[in-house]
């Protein structure tokens, strides 16, 4: 069984309409109640904090990867905060405790080294995460975490670097595939 899900947001968790369904949300629950992470991984930055809030995740993945909070909205590493630019620390309401700031250059930052950071920190082996995307920022999650699913919706090189395909943004589809072919 998987240990982490990782979902990107646009096109891939969220409708069209930025909503997340009440049965996408019950797979989630589902999900951590027999103790798989979930992880958000969005190039949004505040703006996600709609979606955190709904989705409830473990841990979120935010502006493209050079920013990952915990459950609690706690900064848990940071590129940008070393450079003094981070927006969350303009907020006012994350707060800035168990703060790692890493050593990778801005310029390598992208989701999938935050779902590297996450994944040596919480123990768990690339093979055991399965990741969902549908653009160019979600390739490198898609190819190298053990299971990378394409929505319907997702560019061609999503797709052609997928070991999967599930049903688009509209139909749920992350949750129907986790549904089908994990909770099953």
């Amino acid at each position: 069984m998987a240990k982490m899900i990782v979902m990107d947001l646009d096109g891939t968790l969220l409708d069209d309409d930025e909503n997340v369904s009440p049965y996408t949300l019950s797979i989630m629950k589902k999900c951590k109640k027999v103790g798989m992470k979930i992880v958000i991984a969005t190039a949004r930055g505040r703006s996600a904090e709609k979606a955190i809030d709904l989705v409830e995740p473990d841990f979120s993945i935010l502006d493209d990867g050079t920013l990952i909070l915990d459950s609690n909205k706690k900064i848990i590493n940071t590129e940008l905060l070393a450079l003094g630019t981070s927006n969350a620390m303009q907020d006012g309401h994350i707060e800035t405790r168990e703060l790692l700031i890493n050593s990778y250059s801005l310029w390598s930052f992208d989701k999938m080294t935050a779902v590297e950071i996450l994944a040596k920190s919480q123990g768990i082996p690339l093979s055991e995460i399965i990741a969902f995307g549908d653009d160019h920022n979600d390739i490198e999650m898609i190819k190298n975490c053990g299971v990378g699913i394409a929505m319907e919706n997702a560019i061609h090189t999503v797709k052609h670097f997928s070991k999967g395909i599930c049903m688009n943004n509209n139909e749920d589809g992350v949750a129907r595939w986790i549904e089908e072919n994990i909770l099953k």
